[in-house]
């Protein structure tokens, strides 16, 4: 692991990337400066407890404080060190609000402040003046100066290449997040329910539930099937199969892991997720700087056609299951997504810096990726085969029926499905650094 002195001086170096890249923006558009605010505190509707803050994202990619709501950050072109505006007032209910790591403060000028009108007099007085980014216009800046498409299109076109420090991020992310899922193993295999499993988990990476940089994931049996299944069972079922896609947040940036296991290892079960997991590594080794995701999304139908032919799930070849769409009954979801502080981030259909989006491909319109990799680009490769009873009822009823074999379907369906998800960084010689098969290689 990185240890703090050493990424202080990573961070130091990103906030002088982040500004030249902002900086840039600045002298394109016009703006004298970019405010980014985290957000404020949310009640729910007809109560007064709060929701847990999360700042947004454009912010959290400059400054580490995901918890700590009324912060703004001003970038401005005439001035090198961004300014960090943080408020502060008497509070005797709520514990001190999040502070930034030890040195992280040397790249920033903070500014300590107690009223929205005080804030003010820091911005600039020129009409238009201001590009303001964040959820509400509290700052009430024209309508062409909020969240404007000219300034977050170069943002998020940016955020496709990840500086040193933010791969450090993602790296230790992935790192915090093998002992977690090792506890969770352990638990799934000593017979723990869900809810179980997903409370080893978090102690496991020493971390609440609400600072998981999204719901943990962890369906068995059947409920692998289902691929966002977060309503956890607090039953303890008899153990045949289990799936966990979980992460770790580190200063606001994700790791974004899927493993799946067998309780028998001898089992067909378990010699298909072998035949996935070698499937997955393929995949990941067939990206690189310039390589279409589009591609190697048509080739991870492929080869699950070729995995489900070779366990008698298809009663014809992979080639004729691929071109008659059958693999996307039990593939339905895309091969992976850029990697970020949004775990789920920009750029990756981006065709320009002005926004313009790709054409979404005919036969896979809702990829989240489409745009050729680009150096120190983060992504995850997360290939799936799924028995999802809605998906393999519509094909059973249709004209592709006679081309499966339903007995073998029926196997696989107490067993839900398959997911394997590492998170890739292409680095700018080319090669492709695994942080998920290192980390689980490294910590034992």
């Amino acid at each position: 692991m990185t240890d703090q002195a050493d990424q202080a001086v990573l961070y130091a170096q990103h906030l002088v990337e982040k500004t030249n890249r902002f900086q840039a923006i600045l002298a394109a558009t016009g703006f004298d400066e970019i405010i980014i605010a985290a957000g404020d505190s949310k009640t729910q509707f007809a109560d007064d407890m709060a929701y847990t803050f999360v700042a947004n994202p454009y912010f959290r990619e400059w400054v580490p404080l995901g918890k700590r709501s009324g912060s703004y950050l001003q970038i401005s072109s005439n001035d090198d060190r961004p300014r960090l505006f943080l408020l502060c007032v008497e509070d005797i209910w709520h514990t001190a609000p999040q502070s930034l790591p030890g040195g992280f403060e040397q790249g920033l000028e903070i500014v300590e402040y107690a009223s929205l009108s005080e804030l003010k007099k820091h911005f600039s007085s020129r009409e238009g003046g201001s590009a303001y980014i964040a959820e509400n216009n509290s700052l009430g800046v024209d309508a062409d100066s909020w969240n404007p498409q000219s300034v977050t299109a170069q943002i998020d076109y940016q955020r496709r290449g990840k500086t040193a420090y933010e791969k450090d991020c993602v790296r230790q992310a992935n790192r915090l997040a093998v002992p977690a899922h090792r506890a969770a193993y352990d638990a799934f295999m000593a017979g723990a329910s869900e809810l179980e499993i997903a409370a080893a988990y978090l102690r496991g990476c020493d971390c609440s539930e609400s600072e998981m940089p999204y719901g943990i994931i962890a369906g068995v049996n059947e409920h692998a099937a289902v691929l966002h299944h977060h309503n956890l069972d607090k039953i303890r079922p008899t153990p045949r199969s289990f799936l966990i896609d979980a992460g770790v947040a580190m200063n606001g940036y994700a790791s974004d892991i899927t493993r799946t296991y067998a309780f028998d290892s001898g089992s067909d079960f378990a010699a298909l997720i072998e035949a996935m997991d070698a499937a997955q590594q393929q995949l990941v080794a067939s990206g690189g700087i310039g390589k279409s995701p589009v591609d190697l999304h048509v080739l991870s139908h492929l080869k699950i056609a070729e995995i489900l032919r070779q366990f008698d799930v298809l009663n014809v070849s992979a080639e004729e299951a691929f071109d008659n769409d059958i693999t996307g009954n039990f593939y339905p979801h895309g091969l992976g997504h850029h990697l970020g502080c949004n775990v789920h981030d920009k750029g990756g259909n981006l065709a320009n810096a002005q926004g313009d989006l790709l054409p979404a491909p005919e036969k896979y319109p809702k990829l989240r990726a489409a745009a050729p990799m680009v150096a120190n680009q983060i992504h995850t490769v997360e290939p799936g085969v799924y028995f999802i009873p809605a998906l393999l009822e519509k094909l059973r009823q249709g004209g592709q029926a006679s081309k499966i074999n339903w007995s073998r379907v029926d196997d696989f369906l107490p067993f839900g499905g398959i997911r394997i998800e590492d998170n890739i960084i292409v680095q700018a010689d080319g090669s492709l650094e695994n942080l998920t098969r290192n980390a689980f290689r490294d910590i034992t």
